[in-house]
């Protein structure tokens, strides 16, 4: 069974386990449910609104940075903030026990990864930053293994060269799946790095296919279509 850890806000991560088969949505909503339990072996969870053993997950991609107030629509509006962090946290202990078996390993910071400063990702990556000024041509995209994505933003698609770096990058992070956002219209020599996003963003299918097809060479296994 492949979990895919995401806000039920974020389509995206609809559209990824719609076209996978195996695979099942686990959003905040499914914490609220009865049947979790760390305590025993193997350890149990609710994912798609359905139980499930911890021994039966081959492999977790995670598509959220953290629980936010927002996700919590059926809580009483003023505990929503509280109820987020202790959903995080929570989230953050039980993926640390699935062993190796995350996309992506949480840090203290993310569920979705690591959070170094950008200063880190650029060096990583071997290209300039922004240094705090807003991007002039921003391109979003999503590395996937050894691609990279454009998925969204005003810049033009990102060469081959500042693709191979960005992908070195997530390598240099054990981050096999990470957004990022690159000023490509900054007038430097090279685009300059802005930021590496919390939580990555897979709002195309050919990023969908992408990830599909990693985990699946990662677990094994087939790749659906």
């Amino acid at each position: 069974m492949i979990l895919v850890l995401a806000s039920e806000r974020d389509p995206g991560a609809a559209a990824l386990v719609a076209g996978w088969a195996g695979a099942r949505l686990l959003t905040p909503a499914d914490l609220s449910l009865a049947g979790w339990s760390l305590g025993q072996e193997p350890g149990r969870g609710i994912a798609d609104g359905e139980p499930f053993a911890d021994d039966r997950v081959r492999c977790l991609v995670s598509l959220l940075a953290g629980v936010e107030a927002g996700d919590l629509t059926w809580i009483a509006e003023e505990h929503r903030a509280y109820v987020a962090t202790e959903m995080t946290s929570f989230l953050g202990h039980w993926l640390e026990t699935l062993d190796g078996r995350c996309l992506v390993a949480p840090s203290h910071a993310g569920l979705a990864g690591p959070c170094p400063p950008t200063a880190a990702w650029a060096a990583a990556a071997d290209l300039p930053m922004t240094g705090g000024e807003e991007p002039i041509a921003p391109a979003v995209v999503t590395v996937v293994g050894d691609e990279v994505f454009r998925v969204a933003g005003e810049g033009p698609e990102p060469s081959l060269e500042v693709r191979r770096r960005l992908a070195r990058m997530a390598i240099a992070h054990a981050a096999p799946l990470l957004s990022a956002i690159v000023d490509l219209g900054g007038g430097t020599a090279l685009p300059r790095l802005h930021a590496v996003l919390p939580a990555p963003l897979v709002r195309t299918e050919p990023v969908r296919h992408a990830i599909r097809a990693l985990v699946g060479r990662l677990v094994g296994e087939e790749a659906a279509s």
